[in-house]
């Protein structure tokens, strides 16, 4: 209550600079503070307080900043996932950072679908009008099975693969789901990708959301297919039985696979990587 008073007695800029010099020099921070804290309009700070703004404008400057770097015509966006403590473990929030101008839901939902997301709610606030960017507030009710806990810890890599799918310098198809329900890094969810795509130039009849939930459903043998792959063509992990360590977690993971046809897709991709001689994946 007395932490409250003293945010409604100094007023909305002081108290973002307040929170925003926790985390760089204070004169910076009233610089930042000066130039952005009264753009955030009265239904934000009522609903999200000074110290979340800190939070969002350190997003939004790395934004700000990127583009200057960027190719011209390149879309700068951001991710940040987050959980309130009255949420239900089996949701999350994601906020998306636009740099300029608002993200059309028609872009986003689909997105996130592919990640395995179902989207619930989602609250734009624009700054200036949409000037300084707009940030989007998504509700995310997460697949069957999986936790806000274990994501929350991955949070990092979760929210650069979902930022680079919206900026447009990734895939946006649903391998993108094997990254939250099995716990895969981006580039890793882009292997099998490219192991289903020689598939289906063999003629692999199966279709890619039937190998993706064939991959899901099993996810101690999809690790082992991508251990396999790196323990037999990254030259900075290689060790000794690693290869053979890999293949004995696939074979007892695919004991535990009761449909037959998740069955034929995972020795199939198997089968690839075991075929595979040389890669530029690690090069």
């Amino acid at each position: 209550l007395d932490a409250e008073l003293q945010r409604l007695l100094r007023g909305w800029g002081e108290a973002v600079e307040n929170e925003l010099a926790e985390t760089m020099e204070p004169g910076r921070a009233a610089a930042v503070a000066a130039r952005l804290a009264e753009a955030f309009p009265a239904t934000y700070r009522a609903a999200y307080g000074p110290r979340e703004a800190a939070l969002d404008i350190g997003r939004m400057r790395h934004i700000a900043t990127s583009d200057t770097d960027a190719p011209t015509g390149t879309i700068q966006r951001d991710a940040r996932l987050f959980h309130l403590p009255r949420d239900p473990s089996t949701m999350l929030r994601l906020k998306v950072y636009e740099h300029e101008g608002a993200l059309p839901l028609s872009d986003a939902v689909p997105a996130l679908e592919n990640f395995g997301f179902r989207v619930l709610t989602e609250i734009p606030t624009a700054l200036a009008e949409g000037k300084l960017g707009t940030i989007h507030d998504f509700q995310l009710a997460l697949a069957e099975g999986d936790t806000a806990a274990p994501l929350l810890e991955r949070a990092p890599d979760i929210e650069r693969a979902i930022a680079t799918v919206l900026n447009g310098q990734a895939e946006d198809d649903p391998f993108n789901r094997l990254i939250i329900g099995t716990g895969l890094a981006a580039r890793e969810a882009d292997w099998l990708r490219a192991f289903y795509r020689y598939l289906r130039q063999t003629g692999l009849s199966y279709g890619l959301l039937t190998v993706v939930d064939a991959l899901r459903r099993a996810p101690a043998v999809a690790r082992g297919i991508i251990d396999l792959f790196d323990a037999r063509h990254n030259p900075d992990s290689c060790f000794e039985g690693a290869a053979d360590a890999a293949l004995a977690t696939i074979e007892t993971g695919l004991a535990g696979v009761q449909a037959a046809d998740d069955d034929r897709i995972l020795r199939l991709i198997r089968g690839v990587v075991n075929a595979t001689l040389r890669t530029n994946a690690f090069s």
